[in-house]
């Protein structure tokens, strides 16, 4: 006997779909990830239909006993997609009617893939962002132990990739760690925006049964219902903001990630990555590669590149929904996929990094990185700051004429280049005292940092309580198989 597959359409049609309409329709394997937040979505419109009189308490009962075991079934693997499911709705609805029969069909009333869907997508990145958050958040923390640790650890600051001011190496750190502090802000925000539930807007139009929205959108954990059934299932602004956030962590782990790779350089050789977080050559014995560094730096492009995609396919969409949105899930999973790999290899890394802060010192006031402390000094001495700068400047070109940096400079030589120069001026020439002198707030000055790094410990303690804040009505458990 042949197997009936289970369709959510085809009445109308007087035959079933082309294998090669059925095979570009499937849904892609990795869709099926969202079968938790589909479950969910199905108790809340159960409780919807009851509400409605659709469904008889006792039915209302058997239909949620249901959906926990089949969800119990799919997380341990139990059940499985069939080729013959076209997608995630498919699959569980074959599901119910297989256990409950005709009243497995009832659930259907008064809802559509696209409010589902796009209920399914936005629960997903909701518990997704939270996620995410945590794991960069053990970046940040690798990051702010490290700061704390170098506080005055001396080093050259760059403009230009040249050398600049001297700077502390925890202050640096700390930069970045302020970077993606604003990322996870940034979810913080995103999540607020799109506090909203869909469900209930059905294919565009909205539900005949689904009227007590209010109510299924604090089960699934929302604050409260989308305002626009068109707008509920049409937009996907949800995903491209999300795409953002995630392209701009990318950026800015890769920067970072081009440091370290500079950093790491026999040219620089400031700092040495950890054994275990580094990899080698397959012809080149003595190679030590920052792997972690360099794919991060390239898997940043292709979260950019997912973000651009997805708003060129939005971009002359009509409303409400069209199956083109079925791209949105392909952008999304492989960021989010990208990230669980990148983000905890990237802690690790930064955590066992250590620093030669000798050369590091030692480099600090290299390519005249103090000529700005001699035009100060010239300034506290009454001089305008504009002669200031210009007898500044003529000390390093005194100074390059003869092969040498300004701590080279002596007594005799400054009257050469200058009567304003005298020998106090030799006395600011000194990276530690460049950076105390940086005292504003925000400055590189050591106090000034770890008043930083104080303050950066209590916002990450905030962040960290919004990402444990789990959702309601959402089994956390992933479909067994899939990345969670």
């Amino acid at each position: 006997m042949t197997e009936q597959a289970t369709s959510l359409w085809g009445a109308r049609f007087s035959s079933g779909p082309s294998p090669e309409l059925a095979a570009l329709s499937r849904s892609n394997p990795s869709f099926f990830r969202l079968s938790p937040e589909d479950i969910a979505g199905s108790r809340a419109h159960a409780r919807e239909l009851a509400r409605a009189d659709v469904l008889t308490a006792d039915e209302l009962a058997r239909m949620l006993q249901t959906l926990d075991m089949i969800a119990a079934d799919v997380a341990a693997g139990r059940e499985k997609p069939k080729a013959s499911d076209e997608d995630l709705h498919t699959f569980h609805e074959r599901l119910l009617v297989e256990r409950l029969g005709p009243l497995g069909g009832k659930l259907r009333a008064g809802r559509s893939r696209n409010d589902q869907t796009a209920n399914n997508t936005r629960l997903y990145l909701r518990r997704t962002a939270r996620r995410l958050a945590k794991l960069i958040l053990t970046v940040q923390d690798a990051l702010a132990a490290q700061a704390m640790s170098h506080v005055e650890t001396v080093m050259p600051g760059f403009t230009h990739l040249q050398p600049a001011q001297p700077v502390s190496l925890g202050h640096h750190l700390m930069a970045h760690a302020q970077s993606l502090s604003r990322d996870i802000g940034r979810f913080i925000d995103w999540d607020r925006r799109f506090d909203r539930s869909p469900l209930g807007a059905a294919a565009l139009a909205g539900s005949a049964f689904a009227r007590d929205t209010e109510s299924s959108s604090r089960d699934l954990g929302y604050g409260r219902p989308c305002e626009n059934s068109i707008d509920a299932v049409a937009s996907r602004d949800v995903v491209s903001e999300f795409l953002f956030v995630t392209a701009m962590l990318g950026v800015n782990l890769s920067r970072l990630s081009e440091e370290i790779c500079i950093w790491a350089s026999r040219q620089f050789a400031w700092v040495k990555l950890h054994d275990s977080y580094s990899t080698g050559s397959s012809i080149m014995p003595q190679k030590k590669n920052p792997d972690i560094a360099e794919l991060t730096r390239g898997m940043s492009g292709t979260m950019i590149g997912n973000l651009v995609g997805m708003l060129a396919t939005l971009k002359a969409m009509p409303l409400a929904y069209n199956r083109d949105l079925a791209e949105d899930k392909r952008a999304l999973f492989e960021t989010i996929d990208l990230l669980d790999l990148i983000l905890p290899a990237f802690a690790g890394m930064v955590a066992t990094m250590t620093f030669d802060t000798e050369r590091m010192a030692a480099d600090a006031p290299r390519g005249f990185t103090l000529a700005t402390e001699v035009a100060d000094w010239l300034v506290r001495q009454g001089v305008p700051f504009s002669h200031a700068h210009e007898i500044s400047g003529a000390t390093v070109r005194y100074c390059e004429e003869r092969g040498m940096e300004l701590d080279g400079l002596t007594e005799a030589d400054l009257p050469k280049i200058d009567a304003a120069l005298t020998a106090e001026v030799l006395e600011v020439i000194d990276p530690a005292r460049a950076l105390a002198e940086r005292f504003g707030q925000g400055g590189t000055a050591p106090v000034r940092v770890r008043e930083q790094i104080a303050a950066f410990t209590e916002i990450c303690k905030v962040q960290w309580a919004w990402a444990e804040q789990g959702l309601s009505g959402i089994a956390l458990t992933p479909l067994a198989g899939a990345a969670a």
